[in-house]
């Protein structure tokens, strides 16, 4: 990267790093994500647009490659001394782009203002005349279709000449799927294209670009996070935020894959990282877009009703991948380093993706007070994911519950027999809805086949809750991450290199089940999610534990480490580990970011902020706050929204002030020191905050 400040990313562009470039300038409005650098229509991705949860007709479904939305008619190459700046306050994309023998400034944006409407548009010499873009198609159409959704553009290009030559191309984009809309009907499609086009076009590019960059300037009033004295820090957090924005949707539902729309990676498949990674950023920061995302699983519930019923089991049975229709779409082989085929255990086994919905669900609520989402999905999401757990759960002689047979967020470990962080979130799951169901206004889904809940069956969530064991020692203070697992063989993951490290291909798929070393953070995840729920003082001895023995190994994992070892005050290497989150994708750190970005360490790297170094999360009504700020990054300021109420939390190493346009209940620490007070000032003394 050339240049970074508060606002604006600039990167130097070369053919080395120009997929790299592409995925990190990606644009969207939540529905459809374009590739950034509309280059010569020799390039596969250039400009590529794919739309959140369309998918092709394959056997294991990927996202369709809609129509390209604007693409260079000339040779498009890459200029030597090219750069190409993401303008983060007003959401806009400035390259340079050679186009016959000349050279163009163009300047993109996916309208937040209007709905699948995108924008390009060329300045250059006016010898450039009018070859500039044209549009191009997958099929050779203004439509791209599949057995399973079809996307369709429109588009007009306008020149002139006012000094120099300009040629504005708008295209107008649209998109079904044959689950979630209508009977697929492409010329009905095309035709609401063009309607969407015509209403685009009475205005200017020059109005639309400003009705663009004014939606961003007030989200940004509302989510904005600042660090003054680190603006590298500052820009990296609200990169994260713009692409966490991009990414989701506030119509009907938001399929919001790993990657996004910004690539092609893991195939636009939702994974656990929307529940609990992205989920609670977007609850606090757009909640519309967080109930977006849950309306996905909810309208997928049925699906994972009838396959808990394949299986022998109660309610809902969650994919660990899923698509457009909440099958499970997780491959189950692969090839290993060696070339062997070898099986992929995931989709049966790695069950605390059911947890993890209901979780998101109730984090939601708990951000939001929405209570009708809380009535009805939440509700029904919190029931189903219960009576699954009751009937997956197998009882011993001795009265003890287990799991057996699962992966934990580890994935090094497959197969194993309880699973701290399944069993415990299972256990959390089955006694939030148990109280959940205890209000009057609670009962079972309509559609149920497991009836109306009564005491009995609350009752059975609750005992079952106290039966599951969690693998917690009170003499060491700490869990055990399954059965067995202290058996392993102690290898730390610095003996391999230094983390982040891929530990399963430096040892194999034979050793890496033989030892500690584990991919990412598995029981400490617990103390991220489930923080009011561990026993008391088993935090720090769970954390010397467990982090040595870390490797890092996934994306998910450095920005929840940092979350962590901010709330036990451990600053240095809460910094350490929010740089490589924050340089996750800006950097290429995994050497996997030309396939799209990581939501999820976005995601994540918002909660490292909140949760972890501001001790910013809902807690029992009221929002609670704990601060733990490094002395040389003076004050954090983060806004956010609670209860649908602006607040803004502004903490330095010594100071906290908060501020809430209408009375909240506020807790500092583990004292209620404040409640329904519009603004609040307070002073550390040691580690003790005081009125001011």
């Amino acid at each position: 990267m050339d240049h970074i400040d508060g606002w604006t990313l600039t990167f130097d562009l070369d053919a080395s790093n120009r997929r790299i470039i592409e995925a990190l300038t990606s644009m969207g409005d939540g529905v459809f994500g374009r590739r950034g650098l509309p280059l010569g229509h020799d390039d596969v991705e250039s400009g590529m647009v794919l739309a959140s949860g369309v998918f092709d007709g394959s056997a294991v479904p990927e996202l369709l490659d809609g129509p390209v939305a604007a693409r260079a008619i000339g040779d498009g190459r890459v200029d030597p001394d090219q750069t190409v700046t993401l303008d983060l306050r007003n959401g806009l994309v400035t390259s340079r782009v050679r186009i016959d023998g000349g050279t163009a400034t163009v300047e993109q944006f996916a309208s937040a203002a209007l709905d699948g409407v995108h924008v390009t548009e060329a300045t250059g010499p006016v010898d450039l005349g009018e070859a500039v873009f044209s549009l191009v198609a997958p099929a050779g159409t203004g439509t791209a279709t599949s057995a399973r959704g079809a996307i369709a553009a429109a588009s007009h290009t306008a020149h002139r000449i006012d000094g120099r030559a300009v040629a504005a191309r708008v295209t107008a984009l649209t998109a079904l799927t044959s689950l979630t809309g209508p009977p697929l009907e492409q010329q009905d499609l095309e035709r609401a294209a063009v309607h969407r086009l015509n209403a685009a076009m009475q205005s200017t590019t020059v109005e639309l670009r400003s009705e663009h960059a004014a939606v961003w300037n007030r989200r940004w009033d509302s989510m904005a996070i600042d660090v003054p004295d680190r603006p590298d820090v500052e820009a990296r957090i609200r990169f994260a935020q713009y692409h966490l924005l991009t990414s989701a949707g506030i119509e009907s539902e938001a399929a919001i894959g790993a990657r996004g729309a910004t690539g092609h990676a893991y195939r636009g498949h939702v994974f656990w990282d929307t529940d609990v990674f992205v989920v609670p950023a977007l609850a606090a920061m757009d909640a519309p877009r967080a109930r977006s995302a849950l309306i996905y699983r909810f309208r997928r519930l049925a699906a994972a009703k009838q396959r808990a019923r394949t299986e022998g089991r109660h309610g809902a049975r969650f994919p660990w991948e899923s698509a457009d229709s909440g099958e499970e779409v997780a491959p189950t082989q692969g090839t290993d380093l060696h070339g062997r085929v070898v099986p992929i255990k995931t989709g049966p086994q790695e069950i605390h993706i059911v947890a993890d919905v209901a979780w998101s669900a109730m984090q939601y609520v708990a951000w939001t007070g929405d209570i009708a989402f809380a009535r009805g999905p939440a509700t029904d999401l919190l029931v189903e994911t219960a009576r699954y757990w009751q009937s997956r759960v197998e009882r011993d002689a001795d009265g003890t519950g287990h799991l057996r047979r699962v992966i934990g967020p580890d994935e090094y470990h497959e197969s194993v027999a309880d699973n701290a962080f399944t069993n415990a979130m299972a256990a959390w799951n089955l006694r939030a809805a148990a109280q959940w169901c205890s209000a009057p206004w609670c009962s079972a889904p309509m559609h149920s086949d497991d009836g109306v809940i009564d005491d009995s069956e609350r009752d059975r969530w609750q005992a079952t809750a106290d039966a599951l064991v969690d693998g917690y020692d009170p003499t060491l203070m700490r869990h055990e991450q399954f059965e067995g697992y202290y058996d392993l063989d102690a290898v730390l993951a610095g003996g391999l290199g230094t983390p982040p490290l891929p530990a399963d291909a430096l040892l194999g798929r034979e050793r890496i089940a033989q030892v500690q070393v584990i991919k990412q953070p598995d029981v400490l995840m617990l103390h991220h999610l489930l923080p009011d729920e561990m026993p008391k003082r088993s935090f720090e001895p769970d954390l010397d534990f467990y982090l040595p023995r870390t490797a890092h190994g996934s994306s998910l994992s450095p920005a929840i480490t940092a979350s962590l070892l901010a709330r036990t005050g451990r600053l240095d290497e809460a910094v350490h580990w929010l740089d490589i989150a924050l340089r996750l994708d800006l950097d290429d750190i995994s050497h996997t970011t030309a396939g799209g970005l990581h939501l999820a360490t976005m995601g994540g790297v918002w909660q490292a902020i909140a949760n972890g170094f501001l001790g910013l999360r809902p807690r029992n009504g009221s929002l609670h706050v704990d601060p733990r700020v490094p002395a040389d990054w003076g004050t954090i300021t983060l806004r956010c929204t609670y209860h649908g109420v602006p607040v803004v939390v502004s903490a330095s190493a010594e100071k906290l002030r908060l501020i809430a346009s209408k009375p909240i209940d506020v807790t500092i620490g583990n004292d209620p020191l404040m409640h329904r007070r519009t603004q609040l000032v307070a002073e550390r003394t040691a580690q003790d905050w005081s009125l001011r």
